[in-house]
């Protein structure tokens, strides 16, 4: 059975449409979850942020600040080259060793990669078809600055630091629209599902 990619851009509802999948039956690994695993304190991702970036992004319990970090790299793109080149390896390395898991307890399951920067950083060559979650790019801020926090200043910049969503569309195996209502979006991840176990 292939592996699948969910990726999107900021606020598009990857994580829902991901969400949608593992109801249906597949094995969801998901990035975020990783990063923030191997960036606790103490583990070699942790050490290599903070010498990196130093102390200005821990909190005082001594945990990454998500937010402070996303302000310095969402700024200016070679520091997020830099943060990009310290965890991807790590993630995908994580990634690849669930995967290797989930196939040897079961040959036929779907697996999803659930990855926000996918194709930024290299990631297309470990998936077998790529699904791009889209929204408008009105929603897109709403849901950034609701979610995370964040000012419409702020989420327009992480918008821009990432590739432009019609670029990923562009290169999609599947498209969801997830502007609309969750049924509308369900209706689509279940038509791909449909394909998925079909193929």
């Amino acid at each position: 059975m292939p592996v699948i990619g969910v990726t999107g851009s900021i606020g598009t509802g990857k994580s829902t449409v991901s969400a949608m999948f593992r109801r249906m039956g597949a094995a969801v690994i998901d990035a975020d979850e990783i990063s923030h695993r191997i960036m606790e304190p103490g583990k070699p991702a942790w050490k290599k942020v903070v010498s990196v970036f130093g102390n200005k992004v821990l909190r005082h319990d001594g945990y990454i600040d998500r937010k402070a970090l996303g302000k310095v790299v969402f700024s200016d793109t070679k520091e997020l080259d830099r943060l990009c080149a310290i965890l991807h390896p790590e993630i995908y390395r994580h990634m690849r060793a669930a995967a290797a898991g989930i196939r040897r307890a079961d040959k036929s399951a779907i697996i999803v990669l659930d990855v926000p920067l996918l194709l930024e950083s290299g990631g297309r060559r470990y998936i077998d078809k790529l699904v791009v979650v889209a929204a408008p790019r009105r929603v897109q801020i709403e849901r950034a600055c609701s979610k995370l926090g964040i000012s419409r200043c702020e989420a327009l910049k992480r918008i821009s630091a990432q590739m432009p969503l019609k670029e990923k569309v562009a290169v999609a195996d599947y498209v969801v629209d997830n502007g609309g209502s969750p049924i509308a979006t369900e209706k689509q991840v279940r038509q791909i599902w449909k394909k998925l176990v079909g193929a």
